[in-house]
């Protein structure tokens, strides 16, 4: 379960990156030119592709990690060196066909991010298939065969692929920039997190209403009570984001950046704590 759940975790939190990517391409550098400049704006972009690529490369990686990992779950540790086994697994099974899915966007993903480091031209195919690859997520869990829980969970991934993979991008390409130009995106990153944020509590609200049913199963069941771990994260990552939000807003940018940090801490503790939710039974 550990395994499973870790390598699920490793593939959440880079589609939540590669989304990131490209919504901070799409919504937030094409904006900023007046205010930044064109050669910075630039500059940016193409660290914005690195941090894509990077993240497309680790999609893929933890892609073929599932397939392992699933093996071992079906076989165990011995039977996992089985080549035989893990061929079963990835090709002639049922969860196979599904992963087949998720593997292939994963590769176009990879293929996209290297073309948009040398060109901004590639920027839609990178963005089409991250959207495709957070689609086939679901394939492989518990919505598998059910339309309205693939949609609820790929609404889901894509908000926290906005909020917070966006908010994570963001750090990351502006490290070496001066700290104005951050907090200059980062204010313009506000009115992309208030729905995003929307987004994912409400897809977070049906999907677990969905997989609960009766309330006192929250206490009652793993599932319940690592959910509940989970609500208890996001809220933590709401609350900074308030805070953020707030201090951005009245220009107090430098002492933002704790809580800035804190958000970002609990929305890497809140991918673990999903990766592991997926392998529990729900009620």
């Amino acid at each position: 379960m550990l395994l499973e759940g870790g390598a699920k975790a490793f593939v959440y939190a880079s589609i939540l990156v590669a989304i990131g990517a490209s919504t901070v391409h799409w919504l937030l550098l094409q904006r900023a030119a007046a205010d930044l400049g064109t050669e910075r704006v630039a500059a940016l972009d193409h660290s914005l592709a690195r941090v894509g690529l990077v993240a497309a490369c680790a999609a893929f990686v933890s892609t073929l990690l599932r397939v392992w990992a699933h093996t071992v779950a079906a076989f165990g540790f011995e039977g996992s060196r089985s080549w035989d086994a893990l061929m079963l697994v990835a090709l002639r099974s049922r969860w196979g066909q599904n992963w087949k899915v998720q593997l292939t966007a994963s590769a176009v993903c990879m293929i996209a991010g290297a073309a948009t480091l040398r060109s901004r031209r590639f920027w839609p195919l990178a963005t089409l298939s991250t959207v495709v690859f957070a689609a086939s997520i679901p394939l492989l869990g518990h919505a598998a065969g059910n339309g309205p829980r693939i949609a609820v969970h790929v609404a889901h991934i894509l908000a926290a692929g906005g909020w917070l993979g966006s908010l994570s991008v963001v750090m990351l390409i502006t490290i070496r920039t001066p700290q104005q130009v951050r907090f200059l995106i980062l204010h313009r990153f506000s009115a992309l997190a208030l729905p995003g944020a929307a987004t994912v509590v409400a897809a977070g609200l049906v999907a677990s209403w969905l997989y609960v049913g009766d309330i006192s199963n929250l206490w009652l069941t793993d599932y319940g009570r690592v959910l509940a771990l989970k609500a208890a994260l996001v809220c933590g990552v709401l609350v900074c984001g308030y805070i953020n939000w707030q201090r951005l807003r009245k220009l107090h940018g430098e002492s933002a950046s704790f809580f800035i940090l804190t958000e970002v801490a609990l929305a890497v503790s809140v991918v673990i704590v999903t990766g592991y939710l997926t392998e529990i039974a729900h009620p």
